[in-house]
């Protein structure tokens, strides 16, 4: 063997010594971490509240907003019938809500999140409090009335809303009193028979920051179609032989 060849032989060697050294000091950590993701999992109460399908429950409802960017809001559900909830929330000021002007139409957008827990009657289920909850909403319109001008106050009835366009969910955790159960659930308003609404955009642009904002969506004798679907955790199901 030349000197050239043994000199390779000897740094390949070496290497390999480097790389199971390196193995070795990092394997029993590695170990240790998937151990404890593992024993994580395990224990995540979402995984029993999600190892059977969602209860899904229509009802109609109604709900009134008024929101801005620069202090609280209020935002009040009130379900007229079917299993839905009702409730009165105070509401942080919104920080990301945009309007866009589109030609005849309008759209606007934005998110938002209650102040504080927020005690709630589920209709069929018991009443609880909110303890968790993001609002998300998104109403485009073929039409508006700004009569005084771009940079104003817009206004829009529901029969301005396009055709399945006025979207609004509800992404939050429910707690029953009864027993503290939790039911993580997400709220989505349908069709819109009824109701009214006004925008004040930041500025003339077509685009602006979206500053004050007060809706209602159905009325009492004419409900927004409402969809419901809750999570609950069931540790006592018999498995079948």
């Amino acid at each position: 063997m030349t000197k050239l060849n043994l000199n390779k032989v000897t740094l390949l060697i070496a290497l390999a010594a480097i790389a199971i050294s390196i193995i070795s000091l990092i394997r029993p950590r590695i170990v240790q971490d998937m151990g404890g993701r593992a024993i994580a999992a395990s224990a995540n109460p979402w995984e029993d509240e999600r190892n059977y399908p969602p209860l899904v429950f229509t009802s109609k409802a109604t709900l009134d907003c008024s929101i801005s960017s620069s202090e609280k809001g209020r935002q009040i559900m009130r379900t007229i019938s079917g299993t839905g909830f009702s409730f009165d929330a105070a509401m942080l000021p919104i920080t990301d809500g945009k309007v866009k002007i589109n030609g005849p139409g309008m759209k606007y957008k934005f998110t938002a999140f209650p102040s504080t827990s927020i005690p709630s009657q589920l209709s069929g289920i018991g009443k609880g409090t909110i303890t968790e909850m993001k609002a998300e909403v998104e109403v485009d319109t073929k039409k508006f009335q700004q009569p005084a001008g771009p940079g104003t106050a817009i206004r829009f009835s529901a029969r301005d809303i396009s055709s399945d366009a006025a979207y609004v969910e509800f992404t939050g955790v429910f707690v029953r009193e009864s027993d503290q159960k939790r039911f993580p659930f997400r709220v989505v308003f349908g069709s819109v028979p009824e109701g009214s609404g006004r925008v004040v955009p930041a500025n003339k642009e077509p685009e602006a920051p979206l500053m004050s904002k007060s809706v209602v969506l159905g009325t009492p004798p004419a409900p927004a179609s409402v969809t419901t679907a809750l999570y609950e955790a069931e540790d006592d199901v018999r498995k079948l032989p």
